[in-house]
């Protein structure tokens, strides 16, 4: 029998240990981040997307909700600002990152069980909002924390090819299942088992969460300098930094272009266009085959040139593709689809690792966690009343005819968002 001294030799041995990191080690942690990485990344796309909104749609809610329900995430970003000033005062956070990442993707899980216990629709969609709130408070507050780590292990000369393989792994992973489960849920809708399709998605999530768990555990962390730091110069030394201010302004401009559609997409699909789900996970297949080709040749560019100059040509060829959706219509959307879609993957295979490094790279780094939350704090919070924007226009946004092509309030928001993306692309200049 384990007793609890034994579980206190564990414990301290797998989080807790001094002895100094040989490159094995380093080389291990790399390549378990890259396993992390799958994980954490199968639970996000099974939590949100057309998966999270066609279970929100189930349980009753609107277009407008179902998008403010998925920017959820990007509000609670805003409170890396204060878990940067515990973070940055532990010595080995390995620990409370491990411990919150689980708790996170649980209670992701337990959003699918809610029909377990609630009966009405009401009651079932304010319990899944709340759990998943709670879920995000978890989630953000390690995110930064998380990237370091994972930073902290990856050489500054081989950064770039390393995130475009971490990022080419984790999409191809997600692609197959995603691909698995959104056959399940057509299955289950078709049989109308809808509720028996998320509970099984549910189970899914729930046994990715304990593998995730354990790369975590596995992974061994460089013990590093402590900084205790106010609550207050948490939030102020990063706007009084010129050149990081800079930063902090291209990332609410990024995420205000972003956000204001990026919500919207998904529940487009599901019910402006009324794809099935089969089809929809198709169409992330060619994108996330197109993005993983694309990581690794953006990364090797950002190597080869700057983060900077990967993010300004990946972030234009977003801007393009979200202003093409315009024109995504149930009878063109056969073919504009799987174009934009490929187009997407692409411009995403850097986008994702550019505005990951861009905001490291330009911290500090004695001062890199505090810097890097507040920069997502504040573009979180841009990101969330963008969102809350794009769900107003929706409103109010006349659907009209031009020539016999109709337009719809949803597709003059995804032109808004290229447009935005665009311009900033062009704000960019300002950076060195």
């Amino acid at each position: 029998m384990v007793t609890v001294l034994q579980i206190k030799q564990m414990v301290s041995q797998a989080y807790f240990g001094d002895a100094v990191m040989t490159e094995t080690d380093y080389s291990r942690g790399r390549k378990l981040f890259i396993a992390e990485g799958c994980c954490a990344n199968g639970v996000v796309t099974l939590t949100t997307g057309a998966f999270l909104s066609g279970y929100a749609g189930y349980l009753g809610a609107d277009d407008s909700l179902n998008g403010i329900i998925g920017s959820i995430p990007v509000l609670l970003c805003t409170l890396q600002m204060f878990s940067s000033v515990v973070l940055e005062s532990l010595r080995q956070k390995k620990f409370l990152i491990a411990c919150f990442a689980l708790i996170h993707r649980l209670l992701l899980s337990s959003v699918f069980f809610v029909p377990l216990v609630v009966e009405d629709n009401a009651g079932r969609l304010a319990a899944v909002v709340a759990i998943y709130v709670v879920a995000h408070f978890f989630g953000a507050f390690i995110g930064t924390g998380t990237g370091s780590w994972l930073l902290s292990l990856v050489p500054e000369n081989i950064r770039g090819t390393y995130l475009g393989r971490k990022d080419a792994f984790a999409f191809a992973f997600t692609t197959v299942l995603s691909l698995l489960c959104g056959r399940i849920l057509d299955w289950m809708r078709g049989a109308h088992q809808d509720l028996l399709g998320y509970y099984i998605i549910g189970l899914i999530v729930l046994s990715t969460a304990f593998t995730d768990f354990w790369c975590l555990s596995s992974i061994r962390e460089p013990v590093q300098e402590t900084h205790r730091r106010s609550l207050k110069a948490a939030v102020i030394d990063p706007l009084l930094d010129r050149e990081y201010r800079k930063v902090i302004g291209l990332y609410m401009f990024w995420n205000l272009a972003l956000q204001v559609a990026g919500p919207f997409f998904s529940v487009y699909m599901v019910t402006g266009l009324s794809l099935d789900y089969t089809y929809i996970t198709f169409l992330g297949l060619i994108a996330s085959s197109v993005r993983v080709v694309a990581a690794c040749f953006w990364g090797r560019l950002a190597d080869a040139t700057s983060w900077l100059h990967a993010a300004r040509c990946s972030m234009l060829l977003l801007g393009l593709v979200h202003t093409s959706w315009l024109f995504m219509t149930p009878a063109t959307c056969l073919i504009l689809q799987p174009i934009l879609q490929a187009l997407s993957g692409a411009a995403w295979g850097g986008i994702a690792i550019a505005v990951f490094s861009l905001q490291y790279q330009y911290a500090p780094a004695d001062k890199r966690v505090t810097y890097v939350s507040a920069n997502s704090s504040y573009a979180g919070l841009c990101g969330f009343f963008a969102t809350l924007l794009g769900a107003s226009l929706l409103k109010i946004l006349p659907e009209f005819s031009v020539g016999g092509f109709k337009v719809s309030g949803m597709q003059m928001i995804f032109a808004l968002s290229g447009v935005l993306i665009m311009l900033c692309v062009r704000y960019m200049r300002r950076l060195k």
